[in-house]
């Protein structure tokens, strides 16, 4: 079964609840929950046990709406993407899934424009 992942940017929950706008990047195929975890520990330079993780915004379950925290959606914003994927696909090829490091650098290329937009980012997966 296919995932789809779209993030985007909304002025807050009850605007984000009615899905993605002009602005929203589409992916498929990836662990996005644990992926969200990952960058968190990554870019904020925390154990993966102790990240918070997203917030569940709405009651539905398809397709959920995930709300990217602020402090990684700052350090997403001014993050070294090179540097952020090829860490990020190390991390993945650990837990037994393989993301071509080009497709792993589009992710968070789009991620992060999203993120420099200064609007809280997030995350459609259905």
């Amino acid at each position: 079964m296919s995932t789809i992942i779209k993030f985007y940017t909304a002025p807050n929950d009850d605007v984000a609840e009615q899905g993605p706008g002009r602005d929203a990047v589409d992916f498929g195929d990836f662990d996005v929950f644990a992926s969200l975890e990952e960058w968190e520990s990554l870019l904020l330079d925390r154990p993966l046990d102790d990240v918070d993780g997203p917030e569940q915004v709405n009651d539905e379950e398809s397709p959920l709406i995930l709300a990217l925290l602020p402090a990684l959606t700052r350090a997403l914003a001014r993050a070294d993407i090179d540097a952020l994927a090829r860490s990020w696909v190390a991390v993945r090829s650990a837990e037994g899934e393989k993301i071509d490091p080009a497709v792993a650098r589009r992710i968070l290329t789009g991620l992060a424009g999203l993120a420099r937009s200064r609007r809280p980012v997030f995350c459609s997966v259905s």
